[in-house]
């Protein structure tokens, strides 16, 4: 359900993408061979985490099960932040071995400036939902993904793109819905901070 969720969100930002023309879909296209780079790494941690705190809450061991979130937040951050500045320093580059033509590549560099950079927060809810999912609460990040991913670019086309009819307006609705996004998935674990709640369970 969860991956889903930005299929669809895509689909409805594809209609708008559509409206500017042929070299703005390219560079939208273009831009998504390199946005590939970053989900494997994002897919990477959030799958390692889930595994690895979901078996030491098996096993009793609470305090590494923290232990592997922060380390996990850790390397993701340093890992994702270096992978955002080789794509930043080189996304023209790169841009033109999928398409040649410059007003394409200036088009989807506009994409990488915003896109990537926002991948960080991308990072923080991957790591902090697959935190969750090792705990068993796996219903609770899928809906506030479905909310901050889905729901908020949808309302961002139907409202705020109306006011600023640009490919710039469109692309800030991915640092917007995804940082957005890592807020809510962070006051989750705030709230249910599983590592501590069945600590105390199993001392009772």
């Amino acid at each position: 359900l969860q991956s889903n969720m930005y299929a669809i969100s895509n689909i409805l930002i594809q209609t708008a993408i559509n409206g500017f023309g042929t070299a703005t879909v390219a560079a939208w296209t273009a831009h998504g061979k390199v946005d590939g780079f970053f989900w494997m790494i994002l897919g990477a941690y959030g799958i390692s985490i889930t595994t690895f705190a979901g078996q030491n809450f098996g096993a009793g061991e609470l305090k590494r099960c923290k232990r592997t979130l922060l380390l996990c937040l850790a390397e993701g951050a340093v890992i994702l932040l270096a992978a955002i500045v080789l794509i930043i320093s080189f996304g023209k580059p790169l841009l033109s071995i999928f398409n040649s033509d410059p007003e394409v590549i200036d088009i989807g560099y506009i994409r990488v400036m915003l896109v990537v950079s926002a991948h960080f927060f991308s990072m923080l809810y991957e790591v902090m939902s697959g935190y969750l999912r090792g705990f068993g609460i796996s219903l609770g990040p899928a809906i506030l993904t479905m909310i901050g991913v889905c729901v908020v670019r949808l309302l961002w086309i139907q409202f705020v793109f109306p006011l600023s009819r640009t490919f710039r307006t469109i692309m800030l609705v991915y640092p917007v819905s995804l940082s957005l996004t890592a807020l809510m998935i962070f006051v989750a674990l705030l709230c249910t901070h599983p590592s501590r709640r069945f600590a105390k369970k199993a001392d009772a």
